[in-house]
């Protein structure tokens, strides 16, 4: 999956002009077994501890409502809004399973290849298949 700018989600979801240029990483739904796109980044500039992105994927519209939640032993929604309580238990859930990978990527501690290998979809045991 292609890399893509933090600045061009931001610009289309928030409408922000100039977003700092940083590198993420999307993971699809196939991914994670979650049903909705998810973002990481590493550290980088942030002042912010561990958090991930959660959205919706629009058809022809890009990115939709981007919600921030944070990787932690209790993970909790930091910005945004819009996620249902099935939806939140679900990334919940998804956080504590990976919860040391996610760690280790957002520390600059692991490639993005190793982080693909390494990530465990909800409602598998071990690996990616």
């Amino acid at each position: 999956m292609p890399r893509i700018l933090l600045s061009e989600i931001f610009a289309a979801v928030h409408g922000w002009a100039g977003a700092e240029r940083l590198l993420i990483t999307p993971l699809a739904p196939e991914d994670t077994g979650l049903p909705m796109m998810v973002i990481l980044a590493v550290r980088s500039v942030y002042l912010h501890g561990p958090q991930i992105g959660v959205c919706e994927r629009v058809p022809r519209l890009g990115l939709n409502k981007m919600v921030n939640v944070s990787v932690s032993d209790e993970p909790r929604v930091v910005s945004g809004g819009g996620l249902s309580k099935q939806e939140l238990r679900l990334v919940r859930g998804w956080i504590l399973l990976n919860l040391e990978v996610l760690a280790r990527y957002w520390n600059g501690g692991m490639l993005r290849d190793d982080l693909m290998a390494a990530i465990r979809p909800v409602g598998k045991a071990r690996g990616r298949k």
